[in-house]
C-alpha cells in the first residue's frame, strides 16, 4: 500500500482549480465544435439526389427531376433586413439560419408543377449543409409572387 501525501499553499490550491477548470471548459468547448453539425436544427439523411426528391414529395409536391438547379450560398455573419425576414420564415417551420453564419451551404432547385395558386415558374429551394436540409421555400418569380415554407398551402 502506497500513501502519498502533498503539502499546498493556499495559492497552489487555486492555481490547480483554476487550471483543472480551464481544461473542464476547453474540454466542453472542443466537444461542441465537433458536435455543432448535430445540433444544427433541420432535416437530416439529405444525401443524394433522390433524397432530396423524396422530401419534396413528402410535403405533396410534384417536380420536373429533369429541371435541377445546383449552386452554394453564403449564408452572412450579420443579416441584413432580407435575410432577417428569410430566417424568421425558417423558424416557423422550425429550422434556423443563425446556426450556419459565415458557413457556405449547397442549393437545390426544382420545378413546382402543382402549386394551388396554378402558376408557372413556381420553384422549391432547399439549402442543404452536411446532408441535412437546413432552409427553404417554394417560391414564385413573379414581381408580385410569392414566397412560402415547405407546407402546402
Amino acid at each position: 500500500m502506497f500513501i502519498i501525501s502533498a503539502k499546498f499553499t493556499r495559492k497552489q490550491l487555486v492555481l490547480l482549480f483554476a487550471a483543472c477548470g480551464a481544461a473542464a471548459v476547453l474540454i466542453i468547448m472542443l466537444v461542441s465544435v465537433f458536435r455543432a453539425g448535430s445540433a444544427i436544427p433541420g432535416y437530416s439523411g439529405v444525401k443524394s439526389r433522390e433524397d432530396r426528391l423524396t422530401f419534396i414529395r413528402s410535403f405533396g409536391w410534384e417536380t420536373d427531376e429533369a429541371d435541377e438547379r445546383e449552386g452554394t450560398v453564403l449564408i452572412p455573419e450579420r443579416f441584413d433586413e432580407v435575410y432577417e425576414r428569410y430566417n424568421r420564415m425558417q423558424i416557423e417551420q422550425g429550422l434556423d439560419l443563425r446556426y450556419l453564419v459565415g458557413r457556405e451551404v449547397k442549393r437545390y432547385s426544382y420545378p413546382i408543377l402543382n402549386h394551388p395558386s396554378g402558376e408557372e415558374g413556381v420553384r422549391i429551394t432547399l439549402l442543404i449543409y452536411k446532408d441535412k436540409v437546413v432552409a427553404g421555400d417554394v417560391a414564385s418569380p413573379a414581381l408580385d409572387g410569392f414566397m412560402h415554407g415547405f407546407n402546402m398551402p
